[in-house]
């Protein structure tokens, strides 16, 4: 209840209740629209107590009036705000309107100071009133864009004389025009361009309503394999596209032999088919195809010819190792196969395109030369290894007189063959031949014996002995009875 309003000076004193909207001034001359706060000066007996120490002051009361009218249509207690520094009380009304305001009817309200005496009220206040409630809409509320941004627009719907703003909540979306307004308008806007290659979202508040912008991540695209191989005979292949989402993408043949055949476009991930032609030519080519703005590179091999260098190889006895070229074309694969027990493949028995063939040559332990072959690339290698080393001298024995002389003797080996020459004593010197491969001829000369007695020395010539015998030499004997005569 209410309690009985009397004017009776020792409970409250006289105050002044202003009633305003936000950022109106306090003039009195006219109707405030939409308020939204009450402003009094404070009771002097804000403060104060009974001798029993009950306070003459116990709470405000707001009653509000229609224009015109006697008795108030609503009250509400505001509690006992403290004022501020000048002496002034301001309570928020918003929460006092619900269900009541009438747009176009004047209201008028004052404030009583109630206390356990009874209540004094204030002068009326100024008048007051309230519009029709603004009612704001914005469309479209979504909008997307590709990863190079551009520009768009948001149409406002409002009532008329209902203000509104523009704010953009994202520093890659700026508002160009229609940041505030009155009423209907339109709010033009920039995305930036993403340069991630993640997504973006961000809003605006247009009108107090939310729109929503997404932007699509910078297209990343790539394309695997980046290369791939075909023999001559061509045929099918196959490029793995990745792309982000809403990225398109195109695959286009650089080259006439090659021919995309499926995905020549797309949009995200996909996948390229392409076909090879056969290439008839020896020559390998090579051509690509550009998926997404990415090279894919195609190599063919020509139609697969060989060569083998050299074709023969003649070795010693002693055998060896050798080895083999081989030149093929790019892709084109061989082996390499001995046909002899003699001859051993140790690497290179199989490649693809140019290389190298190496092998061993296993002593030959016979007198007889012998033939073998190797297969290289389809091509014959011949080797000819000569037979085991034998050896002839002849003559085996020479004799001379005491005064010496010259000498020869005549070798006889198998081709790489090797032999050597020398004396066995120091009268008998090699002076051509002390070495030599195969047929060939040994020199010598044998200085003369100055001994009545006959001498026999050797050489050893190709493993063998060449026996030289030299006479003594020969002095007459002094004659005997030597007599000088008369002729008579």
């Amino acid at each position: 209840m209410v309690p009985f309003r009397t004017a009776r000076s020792w409970c409250v004193s006289t105050f002044v209740l202003v009633i305003v909207a936000i950022s109106s001034s306090r003039a009195l001359a006219q109707t405030t629209l939409n308020p939204t706060t009450a402003v009094f000066s404070a009771s002097s007996d804000q403060t104060t107590t009974l001798p029993d120490g009950t306070p003459v002051l116990q709470y405000y009361q707001l009653d509000l009036y229609l224009s015109g009218a006697s008795a108030p249509f609503q009250s509400n207690s505001l509690g006992k705000p403290a004022p501020d520094s000048t002496g002034t009380i301001t309570v928020d009304l918003r929460s006092m309107f619900a269900g009541w305001p009438v747009p176009g009817t004047v209201y008028v309200a004052d404030v009583a100071a109630v206390g356990p005496g009874g209540s004094a009220a204030s002068a009326l206040s100024n008048t007051f009133g309230f519009t029709a409630a603004c009612t704001y809409s914005a469309s479209p509320t979504l909008q997307s864009f590709g990863s190079s941004g551009g520009s768009g627009s948001v149409a406002v719907t409002a009532s008329s004389g209902c203000g509104w703003t523009a704010v953009s909540n994202a520093s890659w979306i700026t508002i160009t025009s229609g940041a505030s307004g009155t009423g209907n308008g339109t709010v033009n806007y920039t995305v930036a361009a993403n340069t991630s290659t993640t997504p973006l979202t961000g809003s605006l508040t247009v009108a107090g309503q939310t729109i929503t912008i997404t932007e699509a991540a910078a297209c990343s695209i790539s394309a695997t394999p980046a290369s791939q191989s075909f023999g001559s005979s061509g045929g099918p292949g196959s490029v793995t596209v990745a792309a982000g989402s809403g990225c398109g993408w195109t695959a286009v043949s650089n080259a006439s032999w090659i021919t995309v055949t499926s995905g020549a476009s797309g949009t995200g991930n996909g996948t390229v088919n392409y076909t090879v032609a056969p290439n008839t030519t020896t020559s390998s080519r090579s051509g690509n195809v550009t998926v997404g703005g990415q090279t894919v590179t195609v190599t063919e091999a020509g139609v697969c010819g060989f060569s083998a260098s050299p074709t023969s190889q003649s070795v010693g006895s002693s055998g060896g190792l050798s080895s083999v070229t081989v030149t093929a074309g790019n892709g084109c694969g061989w082996t390499a196969v001995s046909n002899a027990s003699w001859i051993t493949v140790t690497s290179g028995a199989s490649g693809s395109g140019n290389g190298s063939v190496h092998y061993t040559i296993a002593a030959n332990t016979s007198s007889t030369a012998r033939n073998g072959t190797l297969t290289v690339a389809g091509q014959t290698i011949t080797v000819t290894e000569a037979g085991g080393c034998s050896f002839t001298v002849s003559p085996t024995s020479q004799s001379l007189g005491w005064s010496g002389g010259q000498g020869s003797v005549t070798v006889t080996a198998g081709s790489g063959c090797g032999w050597t020459a020398v004396s066995n004593v120091s009268w008998i010197t090699v002076t051509s031949g002390a070495s030599g491969t195969g047929n060939g001829t040994v020199n010598y000369t044998v200085a003369s014996n100055n001994t009545t007695a006959g001498q026999t020395g050797t050489l050893t010539v190709a493993g063998g002995t060449i026996t030289v015998t030299e006479a003594a030499k020969s002095i007459p004997q002094a004659p005997k009875n030597v007599r000088i005569k008369n002729k008579g």
